[in-house]
């Protein structure tokens, strides 16, 4: 069956491949919301009611199913909703995906990351609080509340400045632009995940709560500990040597900076979404093979052999005319993939012939199939059975 339906491929043609190419666009859209770390508990709550739905309907579980069908279409405008930002960023960097390039043109000064690092770290020493917020692909604003607008060149007398704990924003976050200070004073959704935040305080679940949601690299000094750390992807980690530090900052720099060659932009795209791509490609071709080719009614004819039974007491078999008879079944592809030909014989009764009887028709009743494949034509329709009678 499996290369019954790889052989359809080769049917694929420019217009297909435009479907296929689609279809794996939105599938990985939905894949990489999915996988995000902000959706993940409602993307597996959506995964279990689709299968149960799909478990229902399989074992034709009626009140089940009728009761699901009812909440499937709350279900998807709740999803609209707990997605929206996912969904909003993919649609508005969807032309700069397209064609490989960020809209943006700011590139990071060579050194930006040393100079912040060296920033936090005099930061440390003099037990200053301070929460930067380095943006990624995603858009803050629906996380982001308050603050002071600014939009300066970063410095580091602007960081000193901005931490000062006589200035009025300090306490709060300051969001950070390719190497470009947008506001400060900002407040950060907190994060509940008291496993990942200890004994720490507000500043860490507030940088854990937006890296938590969004792509975003939040860097934090504590005024208490003086310790240093970072959030990113979920994950709250305290950072030691400064030298790793400088890495991790200037990785992910690199990594979001506006100004890149196109090769570089191919390969940090390819990094974001390569494996929703990838998995996206494969269910969309799948699905194709599935759904398209293989839905297409066709006529396909077995040679099916004759085998005679009930053979009366007091007579011996001696041959059936011909030996097989061409069969030709009707239906859709996919139904016809899981069919069995080796398995296809016609059991032929002889009972009639204790009285004389050679001729028998073949009919439909002869050969047992699933309801979805009609039996077209059988030829020839009747066969001669010859017996002897024992002497």
């Amino acid at each position: 069956m499996f290369w019954d339906y790889l052989s359809l491929v080769r049917e694929i043609r420019w217009d297909d491949s435009l479907d296929i190419g689609l279809a794996t666009l939105f599938l990985a859209l939905g894949f990489h919301v999915l996988r995000s770390a902000r959706t993940r508990a409602a993307s597996a709550g959506a995964i279990f009611f689709a299968a149960v739905y799909f478990l229902a309907r399989q074992l034709d579980l009626q009140l089940t199913t009728w009761l699901l069908q009812g909440i499937a279409a709350v279900l998807v405008l709740l999803l609209i909703v707990i997605f929206q930002p996912e969904i909003r960023r993919f649609l508005e960097q969807f032309p700069s995906v397209l064609f490989f390039h960020r809209l943006r043109q700011e590139k990071v000064s060579p050194g930006f990351a040393q100079e912040l690092a060296e920033t936090l770290k005099q930061l440390s020493a003099e037990s200053r609080g301070a929460l930067i917020v380095l943006t990624g692909r995603d858009i803050l604003d629906s996380h982001l509340s308050g603050g002071i607008k600014i939009d300066g060149l970063l410095s580091k007398a602007l960081l000193l400045s901005i931490f000062d704990p006589n200035s009025p924003g300090h306490d709060g976050g300051l969001v950070v632009k390719d190497n470009r200070a947008l506001s400060f004073g900002v407040r950060l959704p907190l994060s509940d995940q008291l496993e990942k935040l200890h004994d720490r305080g507000t500043r860490h679940a507030a940088a854990l709560g937006l890296a938590e949601r969004t792509d975003a690299m939040v860097l934090v000094v504590s005024e208490e500990t003086s310790r240093l750390s970072i959030a990113y992807q979920g994950d709250l980690q305290v950072f030691t040597n400064f030298e790793l530090l400088v890495k991790k900052i200037d990785q992910f720099l690199r990594q979001n900076s506006g100004e890149k060659s196109h090769g570089e932009e191919r390969q940090s795209w390819l990094r974001w979404y390569g494996k929703d791509l990838s998995l996206a490609l494969f269910c969309s071709l799948v699905l194709w093979l599935v759904l398209v080719p293989a839905a297409v009614v066709e006529n396909i004819t077995y040679q099916v052999p004759i085998v005679v039974q009930n053979i009366p007491d007091g007579f011996v078999f001696r041959k059936v005319e011909p030996h097989e008879v061409a069969v030709t079944l009707t239906g859709q592809r996919r139904d016809l993939f899981q069919l069995d030909s080796k398995k296809f014989e016609i059991r032929l009764d002889a009972t009639l012939s204790r009285f004389g009887r050679k001729t028998f028709p073949i009919t439909q009743a002869h050969l047992l199939l699933p309801p979805e494949i009609e039996i077209n034509q059988i030829r020839p329709a009747d066969v001669k059975v010859s017996v002897d009678k024992v002497k």
